[in-house]
């Protein structure tokens, strides 16, 4: 039997370094397992058994156990590329935040609200006065026209932003 081990080879007794990179956990994680009553102690070199370390650690069950640690760590993963994906999106023009189209919506709503009460309170009273109901259809229609053409070039604006 061969003493020596290849790099795939744990070694039955580690020190916490060495733990936590075979348990593939934080060092701070193992620390805080090994500092709970029931922990396996460390032999006189403080170095610990891999098996009653994992042991311990499996059973602790839980938010604690090293599948739950390991598929936390996973999701996270998940999610900063999830995060990253939709900024590199937004980057890239595909998409917009909801806050900048919340933004808009509120700038061209009070420009839409300005500029109807200037045409319906200070232009249509000296203009109506004394029109018939074809003067009134007409201006309706100058008054749609221009609404129309203000809110296009806002959105044209918000597109090109």
């Amino acid at each position: 039997m061969s003493n020596s081990l290849t790099k795939t080879d744990v070694t039955p007794r580690s020190t916490k370094s060495e733990l936590s990179r075979s348990l593939k956990i934080h060092r701070s994680q193992l620390d805080g397992f090994l500092n709970k009553t029931g922990a396996p102690a460390p032999d006189a070199k403080k170095r610990y058994d891999v098996r009653e370390v994992a042991a311990f650690i499996s059973a602790q069950g839980g938010a604690n156990s090293l599948d739950t640690l390991r598929g936390a760590r996973l999701e996270e993963v998940k999610l900063r590329c999830e995060k990253l994906r939709r900024e590199l999106d937004r980057d890239a023009g595909k998409t917009v935040l909801r806050s900048d189209v919340d933004e808009l919506h509120g700038k061209m709503a009070l420009r839409l609200k300005s500029l109807l009460y200037s045409k319906l309170e200070n232009e249509m009273p000296p203009k109506m006065a004394g029109c018939d109901a074809l003067a009134l259809r007409r201006y309706g229609r100058e008054l749609a026209d221009e609404l129309v053409t203000r809110l296009g070039g806002d959105i044209d604006q918000w597109v090109t932003v």
